[in-house]
């Protein structure tokens, strides 16, 4: 796919995990996807000034597993030398069952309250499971505006979303949607994926430490399913 926004020229490509390793580029990816989770997610919940996605040019296809694929955006700035500007990864979804059930007015109202505390206990005993397909992973651009704003990670993510389709299509789920998940804080990037037409199906409290957050935060698990397209003739 060729993408052109008044600009240079943006090529992207899909790469299976076992893909990734062979590419020559793959440290160029590992510090784009880095520098893009160091100036994200700090809007309202405090994360690590030294937060790490990928520790290692390895995790990504380790954490992807066999059968999960990764779309990469890249620009040519001389010949034979490229620059990563955009990735979107998915792997298969795997539900860990400990997800409360999403409560709107519970979540808006005030956590501190008795009957809230009482409610919350009662749902250690109410966790249920989410489930999906697959997971949206890793969304990641360069810090800055340059490609930024420009609707790149949402083609990205499409890229993705076509590749799962054809491989439902080729294990004989054709006509079946695709439920697509992603794990989100909820209080910097849950308004984001609502707009991109994610709804809520659980949410976890998660520990200061976790995701190097600096403070406690809701993690919402968040469903889209991906309707196949109609191959049909009118």
């Amino acid at each position: 796919m060729t993408i052109e926004n008044n600009g240079p020229i943006i090529q992207t490509a899909l790469f299976t995990s076992a893909e990734l390793l062979s590419q020559p580029w793959i440290s160029g990816l590992t510090e784009m996807v880095n520098a893009s989770y160091l100036v994200m997610d700090k809007e309202k919940i405090k994360f690590s000034e030294n937060k790490i996605r990928l520790r290692s040019d390895s995790e990504l296809t380790e954490e992807l597993g066999p059968s999960g694929f990764t779309a990469v955006a890249f620009v040519s700035t001389e010949p034979g030398c490229l620059e990563i500007v955009g990735t979107a990864s998915m792997k298969p979804w795997k539900d860990d069952g400990l997800w409360r059930p999403y409560n709107e007015e519970e979540e808006l109202s005030d956590s501190s309250s008795e009957d809230n505390v009482n409610q919350k206990l009662d749902q250690i005993f109410q966790k249920h499971a989410c489930p999906g397909d697959y997971e949206l992973a890793v969304v990641a651009l360069p810090p800055g505006t340059r490609f930024r704003g420009k609707g790149l990670a949402g083609r990205l993510i499409q890229v993705c979303e076509e590749e799962l389709l054809r491989r439902q299509s080729q294990s004989g789920k054709k006509g079946s949607p695709a439920r697509i998940m992603i794990r989100v804080a909820k209080e910097n990037a849950g308004d984001y994926w609502l707009k991109q037409g994610f709804k809520v199906v659980g949410s976890q409290r998660c520990p200061k430490g976790f995701w190097d957050a600096a403070e406690e935060f809701t993690m919402w698990a968040m469903l889209r399913e991906l309707s196949p397209k109609n191959d049909s003739c009118t």
